[in-house]
């Protein structure tokens, strides 16, 4: 006998009417709800099919165990009700569901449709491709790379000159190679990397005087700012828990009071620029000698307190340089990091073309193909993506926290728009930012996402599973 479902379990099962948003703490019984939520649409009123659904998952293994989990479920239904026409149908379409990695899907998508992509006139791949793994890919990347290296030294720039100085020019060209092959794999995770080369490109061609104005400038601030405020909230925190102590409060706490002061001077003056900021680097009090007090909360506050000094310090570091410097030295590295991405770019089309010569794909051409079927370059749905939204009644993805860019495009082109999407995930549990995964795009929907009881109908909505039913208090 299943234990029966929670509230919170049982408003994510019954929730319809927009994509849906599952944040779900560990132990919460995700993997469950998925399922309960598919069984709900097929076995209730809905009359849907398993083959009416995409699953996604992100590993072979969990994409195995999951269909094994839907599978033992009917099972036991069936085992309860012999005679349910419904349950035999989903017993014998469950190993046609489409249960796969998001890979896997792609592939196939890119199968049936490759002859729809536009080549340029050019030779492009055919339905029969053969898919390189990673070891074969860095391999062929590898062998390709010195060939475009040596047409960059051939015609050499003078911001190429300054690159390849900068990594060994003469001696080894082993820094620049590992450099471009990090570069081009990281690049990976747009949708359109060789646009988005160009576009960095045009941004380092018009670089503001002002290295604070400049998105590199911005995002350091950003943290500048993030950080100071947490320290302010910690250090506030610190002073008020030692009003339990007298006298270590009276030792320490006009010092935590004065951190705290300074931080939150810092996080305001860091809104303004770099050189706001700097001018309002803390300068730390001593901390008074403590006597005849609570050695555990003592030595507590020292560490926080020196570990507040050791991080703000490192953090602050940036500032010792005023911003016009700064934005000077960001300049003089300009051609050096156009040249880097024109030989990136250069590099990604000398590959391309010799993965098309071998009629072979690697993961990410999968991924980004299945993008340029599915999306235009204006972004808007492809017919394509509109007949595949058809196909399916809910795109359910699983382990969202671990999606990128690319594969977000194209979940939400598979599913009218994100509108039949349902995702759930932990943003506490993202464990892929080697293979690219971007957490901010869970969050930036966890953020934005109205919770589903306040949401219209149609309009994204979030569900929260917080119970953990892993372990005890």
């Amino acid at each position: 006998m299943s234990i029966p479902l929670t509230e919170e379990q049982r408003a994510v099962v019954e929730n319809r009417g927009g994509g849906l948003l599952i944040s779900a703490a560990a132990g919460s019984g995700k993997t469950r709800v998925l399922v309960e939520r598919l069984f709900h649409r097929v076995l209730g009123e809905e009359g849907a099919d398993l083959t009416d659904f995409l699953i996604i998952t992100y590993t072979r293994a969990a994409a195995a165990e999951l269909r094994e989990r839907i599978a033992q479920e009917l099972n036991d239904r069936l085992a309860a009700d012999p005679g349910d026409r419904r349950l035999q149908r989903q017993l014998l379409l469950v190993y046609q569901a489409e249960i796969k990695t998001v890979d896997a899907f792609c592939t196939s998508l890119l199968r049936e449709n490759v002859h729809l992509l536009d080549t340029g006139g050019e030779r492009g791949l055919t339905a029969d491709f053969r898919v390189l793994d990673e070891g074969e890919a860095m391999l062929l990347r590898r062998r390709v790379l010195p060939r475009v290296l040596e047409e960059f030294y051939a015609n050499l720039t003078p911001g190429g000159a300054q690159l390849a100085d900068s990594f060994g020019f003469g001696r080894d060209d082993s820094g620049l190679e590992e450099l471009v092959l990090e570069l081009y794999d990281k690049v990976q995770s747009h949708p359109y990397p060789e646009k988005w080369l160009m576009e960095q490109k045009a941004a380092w061609s018009t670089l503001p005087a002002d290295v604070g104005e400049t998105p590199f400038g911005r995002e350091l601030l950003a943290g500048l700012r993030h950080k100071a405020a947490h320290w302010a909230d910690l250090l506030g925190q610190s002073r008020r828990e030692m009003l339990g102590d007298g006298r270590l409060s009276k030792a320490y706490g006009a010092a935590f009071a004065e951190g705290e002061r300074q931080l939150t001077l810092l996080t305001d003056s860091a809104a303004s620029g770099w050189d706001a900021a700097a001018a309002h680097i803390p300068a730390w009090p001593k901390l008074n000698a403590a006597r005849n007090c609570d050695p555990g909360l003592k030595n507590r506050m020292q560490k926080r307190w020196n570990r507040c000094k050791a991080e703000m310090a490192k953090a602050c570091a940036m500032l010792d340089v005023p911003a016009a410097e700064a934005g000077e030295d960001l300049q003089r590295s300009a051609p050096a990091m156009e040249a880097l991405l024109d030989l990136c770019a250069a590099f990604s089309a000398a590959y391309r073309r010799e993965k098309i010569r071998r009629n072979a794909a690697d993961f990410s051409d999968q991924e980004h193909g299945a993008v340029r079927l599915l999306l235009g370059e204006d972004g808007a749905p492809t017919e394509l993506a509109g007949i595949i939204s058809n196909r399916y009644r809910e795109v359910m993805v699983d382990e969202y926290q671990d999606t990128n860019q690319v594969q977000n495009r194209v979940f939400e082109a598979v599913s009218h728009g994100g509108k039949t999407l349902f995702t759930v995930g932990d943003a506490k549990q993202s464990i892929y930012r080697f293979r690219l995964a971007d957490p901010t795009i869970f969050l930036e929907k966890y953020e934005t996402y109205p919770d589903a009881v306040d949401a219209a109908e149609g309009e994204p909505r979030k569900l929260l599973l917080s119970k953990n039913f892993r372990s005890r208090a």
